[in-house]
């Protein structure tokens, strides 16, 4: 053997596995098909937005916590600051799927939250132009991830723990055995007791029965910088916000990113080998809308 674990894909969740199994003993191999620090995965983008009161749904709530824990815990042990905390805002129309759900999750595992009238809203949050009749929930309980510093940490204390962590080299198949599963890369085939899949987009590829199941979306993120008020922009929390047929999402005001915005699930299907990786005016269009309506 090998290893006793082998993960496919060292991202936000494959790093995060190598650290936890290496810090318990577990001897890790890790491969990935880009570069160390790559931008070419989902996780990216300079922030990413943690919370609590999932309008999901509410049995995502017990994860969360956890995950909260887990972050304040690799913050004391790296000596990094990953995790910004905020306050989270999710408002739209009171019978919508965010206001329902968010309030249901916070109601449900008793979150500390407040539930917000359209005079709240406008009075608390006035870089808005709230519609009349809105509402909002919002919850102390979250904020914004670094999501490049947590993987390089995760992948830095996977090493410090005993993990191999192999860069430029992609599984290009496995198969099991009797002892357990073999994968193959272009420089050769490892052996291990257990495989783990953090493929991203590239899951499909490792697991086909998977690929009805799956699919892979084109998003694109964007960075505003203020004409004015760039202090209020700064106090914003992280917001989760209703538009006609989607939410979008959004960031304070970070000094040398700017203003983050960005839709959610546009729907443009993708291939990620393939994927058009600049950004358009329709692209752009589509969120500026949304800003000049908010």
């Amino acid at each position: 053997m090998d290893a006793d674990v082998i993960i496919a894909g060292l991202g936000a969740h494959g790093s995060s596995a190598a650290f936890h199994l290496a810090k318990r003993g577990t001897s890790v191999l890790g491969f990935e098909r880009f570069a160390r620090g790559h931008t070419l995965g989902s996780s990216g983008g300079l922030s990413r937005i943690i919370r609590l009161s999932y309008y999901e749904h509410p049995n995502y709530v017990p994860l969360l916590r956890r995950a909260w824990t887990l972050w304040r815990e690799l913050e004391a042990e790296s000596g990094e600051r990953l995790l910004t905390e905020t306050g989270g805002l999710y408002a739209g129309r009171p019978d919508g799927t965010l206001v329902a759900g968010a309030l249901a999750s916070a109601r449900e595992y008793g979150l500390e939250h407040e539930h917000l009238g359209t005079a709240d809203l406008r009075e608390r949050f006035p870089l808005f132009e709230w519609p009349d009749a809105w509402t909002g929930v919002f919850e102390r309980q979250a904020g914004w991830l670094a999501p490049e510093r947590s993987i390089e940490t995760h992948l830095a204390l996977a090493e410090r723990n005993g993990a191999t962590l192999r860069f430029e080299e992609p599984i290009e198949a496995w198969e099991s055995t009797f002892e357990g599963i073999r994968v193959h890369t272009a420089s050769g085939q490892y052996d291990a007791a257990h495989l783990v899949i953090a493929a991203g987009a590239w899951t499909a590829r490792l697991e086909p029965s998977l690929a009805s199941e799956l699919s892979v979306e084109r998003n694109v993120l964007w960075w505003f910088e203020p004409k004015a008020e760039r202090d209020a922009f700064a106090r914003l929390p992280v917001y989760i916000v209703d538009d006609t047929d989607r939410v979008f999402y959004g960031f304070p005001y970070v000094e040398g990113q700017g203003v983050k915005v960005a839709g959610l699930h546009f729907g443009d299907r993708a291939d990620p080998d393939t994927i058009d990786r600049s950004a358009s005016p329709n692209d752009e269009e589509r969120v500026r809308a949304w800003l000049r309506r908010r």
